[in-house]
């Protein structure tokens, strides 16, 4: 498996504090069938800006050093979501964002409870840069969660939706785990990512996520979310499961 956000590099944001947690972390991840993450720490967040992106990869080669490649770990971040995000891209490698293994997915995020206002225009402009973003954890924001036709909209200008593995196990409460299913009746589903950030905090779960998708979704929806997508995105190629080849058919009376 391949885990799309994960926070693993040491002491530039919520994720583990020193070396020791890093490789645990990892380990534990490896230890689950996770082959490769991404590496995704706080990008323009508050007091986590990790505005260079050689520092960030400094750590990644000594983490990947200290792991021996189990799992490996690739380059990304997780960048806060901001009306200069158009001057951000365009910025390229020298600028504080990197894509999904430096693919054209970018991974972001929004403010907690909203969708910042001109998300829909630049999440067009992002198209017209050939740039593809990937939203994570929209189940979490009640914003979404309450009206998933609002994440409707931004799928259809292109976007794509990760959801988060402890999200669909429970982990954050009856309402994020509902969104969850709601969200894959729609179609709206096309990554399940761990977002680990500490074992003992919140710590990979993807393993016990897949096993849930299989049951309750289906092997269709299993291999789709945890093989092909996955390969795809740090490919930077298109997605090969859309999520809407298995909406759920509307009750009949």
């Amino acid at each position: 498996m391949i885990d799309a956000h994960f926070h693993c590099l040491p002491g530039i944001d919520d994720g583990p504090r020193d070396w020791k947690e890093a490789v645990a972390l990892c380990r534990a991840a490896a230890a689950q069938g996770t082959t490769s993450v991404i590496a995704t720490p706080h990008v323009l967040r508050d007091r986590w800006l990790n505005e260079d992106p050689a520092v960030r990869d400094r750590l990644i080669l000594k983490l990947n050093a200290l792991l021996a490649g189990k799992p490996s770990v690739l380059a990304g971040c997780e960048y806060y979501l901001s009306s200069d995000a158009i001057e951000q891209v365009e910025r390229g490698r020298s600028g504080p964002l990197t894509g999904l293994n430096r693919s054209r997915y970018l991974l972001l995020e929004f403010p907690a409870g909203l969708v910042p206002r001109r998300t829909e225009a630049i999440f067009h402009e992002l198209s017209l840069l050939e740039v593809t973003p990937v939203i994570a954890h929209p189940e979490r924001s009640r914003f979404l969660a309450e009206d998933p036709s609002r994440l409707e909209d931004l799928v259809a200008r292109g976007a794509v939706v990760q959801i988060t593995a402890g999200s669909l196990l429970g982990d954050f409460g009856e309402g994020p785990r509902e969104a969850c299913e709601e969200f894959f009746r729609r179609g709206l589903v096309h990554l399940v990512a761990s977002d680990a950030h500490s074992l003992d905090r919140r710590p990979p779960r993807l393993s016990a996520a897949r096993d849930r998708v299989r049951r309750n979704w289906g092997a269709e929806a299993e291999t789709g979310l945890f093989e092909s997508n996955p390969k795809a995105l740090i490919g930077s190629a298109v997605l090969p499961w859309a999520g809407s080849a298995v909406r759920a058919e509307p009750a009949r009376n």
